[in-house]
């Protein structure tokens, strides 16, 4: 196969895994290197059935070092063959492999954007997408490659940081198995080659232990030093900076992982599988959201179960792992994808081939294709990104002459980054079918086989797809209802969603997904209101779809539905004996103006918050005896909204409704005081904020059930008799200092 710039690197297995096996140098004890290196586990570590009990979506498993892993060199006047059948024999081993060959594959005011990016960019809508997200600094992107020009200014303020271990003294202050990884780590193996060709020494920075040393010191036919960098710079170079060029996503945090060498005189940077494996499982352990993989075995015999278990725990951690499909179109023997894009049983892996961006997003002949393949985006000749700022160099930005899968590959790493950013709270599987869903169709070619997967990328369209996701407790009346109850989303009237209730203990959740407009006509769209419903009533409070760079992504939103006010007739029940009630009718002198309540009532009994008590403490009521002389009682007139203790008949009494102004004031006195709650229904700790922490009880009497209900703040919800106060209700408030609520 021809030479492609920055489009084929050999990439080799790794050395340094540590493990239960003591310690193998890569150099021998005469000074000679290896010439090869095998693929052991060994027992000891964590097993793979001990995983299944593991936090797969922590992210925690256990390293492959901890597992058993380890790279061995192969003994000199030993063959390969013969070392792995040594080590199969062995008892302490649980496998031994040899290791294999893969091969790495190539409207914001930056000047390149519009001289050069514009014309492949917008062929795949990303002009669209940054109308709703232009990234997120919380998206972390590992991206396993050469290396990265650490100083470039399109990356500053772009990149990972490990705070744990941001030091050059030589010591793994995390414990990570990583010396000093600032931003990131390089998992590289010895040769003759790469010493010869890099200037690698078993020392520090640049030995075989795995360390912070990330610089991209890969070589091309271009300029040395231009992969990793012109990949990196693909996925986040910083857009619309009036400079240079523009990444898929504007704000990213990249985490340089470097697993090629500089290549040698040919400009083939090299590996090996297990440095691959070993840089995903420090990928996963350190955080990443998505992985980029821009390189492919030539061999597509190289499945490794090194490579297979840290791709395995990375989709565990919810990891999207992006990787290059390889550059062996044109070889008729093998014209499928290489190693890792030729697994098919990962959901979590996406492989990438390349459309020819100049031709109208046809089949690159390059490519690779086959049953694997899941998406094309451009990589043809042409894709302009960052390079590596060399001393004497003329230009930070260079144009790719001849393409790869290599540069196709961080198109979809960009596009999940933006994704991700638009809502942070879905799952690998939602971002991968939301970007199928929204690929463009791919043109038949020439082979008739599968290039493209669901098609060439749509950044735009796969943005504007992404959902609103909301999670949290469904209520009524500030109380959780059923396990169950449906909780539905509209939009403009549209149904967008729906879910049920799932009781965890006492409490009632949801997780609902609200359909955005892109996907649904009618649904999701900046600026609109989100109105949900719970059992079939409107809930408060309504959400507002976000606009540009806001996260969809709700968690832990309590929603109630809210029993509606009085209308024109205020009914409250008597139960026949004492009732607590209030006066909605006209102000007047008792007891004509009790003239509503059912008779024969006996006594009503007023409490006045600062009427002397026996014991001189304040608080005591006032009281009217209706068939007693005058002067046995000291109530002799009545407002509206006064409360009082009535002594009557069972009934249903009916009152026009007031409908009391907004704004109306109630003054709390220290100790005890009964109302009338006259504002809009609301939780009890935002109806009585003005006095929050004045108050240390909230009591409601049920006159139907003569039922004290109890409310105290502080207190689990699941405690509480009620979680509201609603409009023409009454209730008692304890004080413990005077206070007043203005209600509205």
């Amino acid at each position: 196969m021809r030479k492609r710039w920055l489009g084929i690197f050999a990439l080799c297995v790794l050395g340094g895994f540590g493990g239960p096996a003591s310690a193998v140098r890569a150099e021998g004890p005469s000074g000679e290197l290896p010439d090869d290196y095998v693929i052991v586990q060994f027992q000891g570590g964590t097993s793979a059935q001990a995983l299944i009990g593991a936090d797969a979506g922590s992210g925690m498993a256990p390293s492959l070092a901890e597992q058993g892993y380890q790279s061995l060199p192969v003994p000199k006047g030993k063959t390969r063959d013969q070392f792995l059948a040594e080590l199969q024999a062995r008892p302490d081993v649980i496998s031994a492999e040899a290791d294999g060959m893969v091969t790495a594959a190539e409207i914001p005011n930056d000047p390149f954007y519009l001289q050069n990016q514009a014309q492949y960019l917008s062929q795949i809508g990303l002009p669209a997408a940054w109308d709703l997200a232009q990234g997120s600094n919380q998206i972390i992107v590992a991206v396993l490659d050469s290396g990265l020009d650490l100083g470039h200014p399109d990356f500053s303020g772009r990149l990972w940081e490990n705070p744990n271990d941001a030091f050059s003294d030589g010591i793994d202050h995390d414990k990570n198995g990583c010396i000093n990884d600032r931003y990131g780590c390089r998992f590289v193996d010895l040769t003759v080659q790469n010493r010869a060709a890099c200037g690698y020494s078993e020392g520090l920075p640049t030995g075989t232990t795995p360390n912070g040393f990330v610089t991209d010191d890969s070589g091309s036919l271009l300029r040395p030093g231009a992969h990793g960098t012109f990949v990196s710079g693909i996925i986040g170079a910083a857009g619309n900076n009036n400079a240079g060029v523009t990444g898929v996503a504007w704000t990213v945090r990249l985490m340089t992982v470097k697993v090629l060498d500089c290549g040698g005189a040919n400009g083939l940077p090299t590996g090996r599988i297990s440095n691959v494996a070993q840089g995903i499982d420090y990928a996963r352990r350190m955080g990443a959201n998505i992985i980029n993989l821009s390189l492919s075995s030539k061999d597509q015999t190289d499945d490794k179960k090194v490579l297979r278990d840290a791709i395995q725990q990375a989709q565990d951690a919810g990891i999207i792992v992006v990787v290059a499909a390889g550059n062996y179109g044109r070889d008729a023997s093998q014209p499928g994808p290489g190693y890792p894009g030729a697994y098919m049983e990962f959901a979590n892996l996406v492989t990438v081939g390349a459309a020819d961006q100049n031709n109208g997003m046809v089949w690159a002949p390059f490519s690779a294709y086959g049953p694997a393949l899941d998406f094309a985006a451009p990589g043809a000749r042409g894709i302009v990104s960052t390079l590596r700022n060399d001393p004497g160099s003329t230009s930070l930005y260079g144009q790719d002459q001849n393409g790869g899968t290599s540069f196709a590959t961080p198109f979809v790493s960009g596009m999940l980054a933006l994704m991700m950013s638009r809502n942070s709270r879905l799952n690998a599987a939602d971002y991968i079918q939301l970007a199928r869903d929204a690929a463009t169709p791919a043109p038949a070619a020439p082979h008739g086989q599968n290039w493209a997967g669901a098609g060439i990328i749509n950044i735009g369209a796969a943005v504007a797809r992404v959902p609103m996701s909301i999670t949290g407790s469904a209520l009524r009346d500030w109380k959780d209802v059923a396990a169950g109850t449906e909780v539905r989303a509209t939009v403009d009237g549209n149904d967008c969603g729906s879910t049920t209730t799932v009781a965890f203990g006492v409490v009632a959740r949801y997780s609902l997904r609200i359909k955005s407009a892109a996907e649904q006509p009618g649904c999701g769209a900046p600026g609109k209101t989100v109105q949900l419903l719970v059992g079939g009533a409107a809930a408060q409070p309504t959400l507002t779809w976000g606009g540009r760079n806001e996260d969809l992504g709700v968690i832990n939103r309590d929603v109630t539905s809210v029993s509606p006010s009085p209308g024109a007739v205020v009914v409250q029940t008597l139960n026949g004996g004492w009732s607590n009630v209030a006066h909605f009718d006209a102000p007047g002198n008792l007891p004509t103006a009790f003239a509503s309540l059912p008779t024969p009532w006996t006594a009503a009994y007023r409490w006045d918050p600062l009427k002397p008590a026996f014991d001189g403490s304040a608080g005591a009521f006032q009281s009217f005896l209706r068939n007693a002389p005058t002067y046995a009682s000291d109530w002799a007139s009545v407002q509206t909204y006064d409360t009082f203790w009535v002594d009557a008949p069972a009934a249903n009494v009916a009152s026009l409704n007031p409908n009391p102004p907004p704004g109306r004031v109630q003054q709390l006195k220290p100790g005890w005081n009964n109302f009338v709650y006259t504002g809009t229904s609301k939780a009890v700790a935002v109806a009585l904020q003005e006095v929050s922490g004045k108050y240390t009880e909230v009591l409601q009497y049920d006159n139907a059930n003569r039922a004290w209900l109890v409310y105290i703040p502080g207190q689990p919800r699941y405690l509480e008799d009620f979680g509201g106060l609603f409009k023409l209700k009454l209730y008692w408030v304890y004080m413990t200092t005077a206070g007043s609520i203005t209600m509205n």
